[in-house]
């Protein structure tokens, strides 16, 4: 499963424009581009709010375990994006995510991510979680601007099939 994050860039000319990067596989396109709404403007369009009738049940779902390395190895990753070592970072991805977010597109989310929260300045201590996805952690960032959240996904390799640089509460799918 793949998803595309929106991003917004200035356009030349001084208006917004939205630009389209693809960063993982982590969750269906529909959850991560509303997460990704609420990361721009903290707030949901209607449309993009889904009611659930009454008689639906969830399925029942497996996690996967967390690794004993997975928040030391979120925060080497993180380390790495902060000194601007995307191709590090990359080495990192599995397979499929090498192939869709090349060292470039990396570092073109972390410098936008930058333009809205300001420089990065430090973080906090990592926290995992365990989803259907694979190993969750969630590391506080501390931006010039305000607060915000790196987010990595582990296989059970310990290779990454999620990035994701958000805005603070985004919940874990």
């Amino acid at each position: 499963m793949e998803a595309t994050v929106p991003l917004s860039d200035k356009h030349p000319t001084g208006g917004a424009k939205q630009r389209l990067v693809r960063f993982a596989r982590l969750a269906p396109a529909a959850v991560l581009a509303s997460a990704a709404m609420l990361l721009t403007n903290g707030s949901l369009p209607a449309a993009a709010q889904v009611r659930v009738p009454a008689d639906v049940t969830a399925p029942t779902v497996t996690t996967l375990p967390g690794r004993a390395d997975d928040e030391r190895l979120a925060l080497d990753t993180l380390d790495e994006v902060v000194r601007g070592d995307f191709a590090a970072v990359s080495a990192r991805f599995d397979e499929t995510l090498r192939h869709q977010a090349s060292p470039e597109a990396l570092a073109q989310a972390w410098k936008d991510y930058q333009v809205q929260y300001g420089p990065y300045r430090s973080h906090g201590d990592p926290r995992q979680v365990t989803s259907v996805h694979g190993s969750v952690v969630n590391v506080p960032l501390h931006m010039e601007k305000g607060t915000g959240e790196f987010r990595v996904t582990f296989n059970e390799g310990g290779h990454l099939i999620g990035l994701y640089f958000l805005r603070t509460g985004i919940p874990v799918p």
